[in-house]
């Protein structure tokens, strides 16, 4: 009897010493994340064109002038601080967009799909809502967007791709992605291309890469841009702004 209850307590000791091991190594990998870099922390100060707004939740960057009813709601990348992603949504507020930047559990968006239900109920004043999302972030987007397309009419997918089959989606798609990306590759999109939207438009910018989406590379995987991360955040800026004019 002895023995065996020597083995129950090994048993037992053995599994909470794996739990111990699986805690600590899902505390490291959720620890080890991208930074926003000095630009984007100061994109994140209030202009004459835009204010920003920073929750536990969400960073809202309001136009202070020339407002938009459309809103804009951004999922980031995975394991990128949510800041590294405030010179493109300055950009688009300063084009009169009102744009959202979700903060993810864990820098994931896996465990935060449904964080635009919190933006979109705080906005009333907006009358229609695009999604977007850089890498993981646009996995998920593109799945609440698909989950809730009574209330997404647009979703942009920057260097992303649908895993829930959106083919029969009624809302409108915009692919960007970089020609040098290498963490979300060509093949990549023409593997998932059967899952968009059918009516998506697909953007190839010539020199870009993955990490340049955001601001808190260079991203290990990537290939080296050939155009700077300013040039490529203008051209994805100025895809989403004639994308957002033909809604």
């Amino acid at each position: 009897m002895k023995c065996i209850g020597s083995k129950k307590r090994l048993f037992l000791l053995i599994i909470l010493a794996v739990f111990a091991v699986a805690a600590a190594s899902f505390a490291y990998y959720v620890t080890d994340y991208y930074h926003a870099d000095s630009k984007a922390e100061a994109a994140l100060k209030s202009t004459d064109v835009y204010n920003v707004t920073d929750t536990d939740n969400s960073i809202t960057f309001t136009p202070t002038q020339n407002r938009s009813t459309t809103g804009i709601i951004f999922y980031p990348g995975g394991k990128v601080q949510p800041e590294a992603y405030s010179v493109i949504a300055s950009k688009l507020a300063a084009k009169g967009y009102t744009t959202i930047i979700v903060k993810m559990p864990f820098n994931l968006a896996f465990f935060g799909v449904n964080g635009a239900d919190d933006v979109i109920a705080k906005h009333p004043e907006i009358n229609s809502w695009i999604i977007m999302g850089h890498s993981l972030g646009g996995v998920f987007a593109s799945e609440y967007a698909v989950n809730h397309q009574d209330k997404i009419k647009g979703v942009v997918y920057l260097a992303a791709y649908p895993s829930t089959n959106a083919s029969n989606a009624t809302f409108k798609a915009l692919s960007i992605r970089g020609s040098l990306d290498n963490l979300t590759t060509a093949q990549d999109i023409s593997n998932n291309k059967n899952k968009f939207p059918a009516n998506t438009v697909f953007i190839t910018i010539p020199g870009g890469n993955h990490y340049n989406n955001g601001n808190y590379g260079p991203q290990a995987g990537d290939n080296n841009s050939t155009i700077t991360r300013e040039e490529q955040q203008n051209k994805i800026v100025g895809h989403i702004l004639e994308f957002l004019k033909n809604l």
